[in-house]
């Protein structure tokens, strides 16, 4: 009789501690529920899509707003957005997988893998490449540039590769190394290891260096090495000229403006760097298989999470919240930024293009990640909205 009476208690407080769990689980839902409807109408973005995963388990599904405000589509988990320079996490891990595979040297010149990348007066490396150190520009400045033209032919010569250059966002591109040819010939505008500067254009080239050290294009590779294993169905290669079940109609907001359509911009020059349609909850899959270490050997998180510019000049100022949503020289590693935190180390990467805005955040301490998805260039939540997400699960 002792020994049943015994049983039935501790049946009754697994019981009553599996209503606590459901109760908190309720709980975190309902709050950041009302932080996600708060955050939609201070900042009027269209919509939202949040997922959250922690110790391995999604316990955060949703989406709020309008995926297609002209047509008054709500916005569902089943909404495909634009990732943007997320898609920097999958080309950064998928070359620390082919150094685990004897592929890929980090610190070899890049022509030994991309001889389409014509040698420069000094060496870059792949590394270089990965860290945003390789002197390779970004997008062109026009106004900064003419103001340093030496002549009006090179004025000249500055606008005709502005043209160029603008005319890649309307182009569909199928090759990679298609994708580097408007920049190719270019001066590099550092010595590559003596400065940093943030260039998706340096991401394209990686991915030309990882298609040469695998015999695979960058398409197979991302499909074999992260989507796949990681069941990622609802992430794929941005086409904008394709129909796409799902995918969110995008928007800008200009502040004091009203929201407008989003530019016209085909992506797909810049798949490597920023060319992903995905869902906060594949973000999600992604971020339990890396901080899980399923994607490469032990060591390679510390080495991507760690800012690769050591000693940087602070003037001990405090950097605001707001700058760490952009990627610099302060907070960048392999392929990840960065974020402040007081007591555990954060990392992950936001995104912002033509009609969206995407932010992953990996705490690998807690064994929490998330990931916020909108319809929309222009929001400027990211971390103090994901923080407060952040404080709500640890309440729980």
């Amino acid at each position: 009789m002792r020994y049943i009476l015994k049983f039935a208690l501790l049946l009754l407080g697994l019981n009553l501690s599996a209503q606590t769990a459901n109760l908190n689980i309720d709980l975190l839902k309902n709050k950041i529920s009302e932080l996600a409807i708060q955050e939609l109408e201070n900042s009027k973005a269209p919509s939202l899509q949040i997922a959250i995963s922690l110790k391995d388990s999604l316990i955060f599904n949703k989406a709020f707003g309008l995926a297609d405000m002209e047509n008054n589509i709500p916005a569902s988990t089943k909404t495909k957005y634009r990732t943007a320079s997320v898609s920097k996490l999958w080309t950064a891990t998928i070359a620390m997988i082919l150094v685990d595979k004897g592929l890929l040297n980090l610190d070899e010149p890049i022509q030994n893998y991309c001889p389409n990348f014509p040698k420069k007066e000094h060496v870059i490396t792949t590394r270089q490449l990965l860290t945003h150190t390789s002197g390779i520009r970004s997008y062109i400045d026009l106004e900064e540039e003419l103001k340093n033209a030496k002549n009006s032919q090179d004025s000249l010569d500055i606008k005709d590769r502005y043209r160029q250059e603008m005319l890649g966002e309307f182009t569909r591109y199928t090759e990679i190394i298609k994708a580097i040819d408007n920049f190719k010939n270019d001066p590099l505008i550092f010595e590559p290891g003596t400065d940093w500067h943030y260039s998706s254009q340096a991401y394209r080239v990686l991915a030309c260096v990882l298609e040469g050290a695998s015999n695979l294009t960058y398409q197979q590779l991302t499909k074999q090495y992260i989507f796949e294993p990681t069941s990622m169905n609802n992430t794929l290669e941005d086409d904008a000229w394709a129909i796409i079940p799902n995918r969110a109609s995008g928007y800008r907001i200009n502040r004091g403006k009203p929201i407008r359509r989003a530019d016209m911009r085909d992506v797909s020059e810049n798949l490597p760097a920023g060319g992903h349609l995905t869902t906060a909850s594949d973000l999600i899959l992604f971020a339990n298989s890396f901080l899980n270490e399923q994607y490469f050997s032990s060591g390679k998180i510390k080495l991507m999470s760690e800012n690769y510019i050591k000693n940087v000049e602070s003037n001990n100022k405090k950097i605001p919240l707001w700058r760490y949503a952009i990627p610099n020289k302060e907070n960048y590693g392999y392929g990840i930024m960065i974020f402040p935190s007081e007591d555990t180390k954060r990392f992950g990467h936001t995104g912002r293009q033509a009609g969206a805005s995407a932010i992953l955040v990996m705490i690998p301490e807690k064994k929490l990640s998330i990931a916020v998805l909108t319809n929309v260039k222009g929001w400027n939540g990211y971390m103090s909205f994901t923080k407060k997400i952040e404080e709500i699960t640890s309440e729980m």
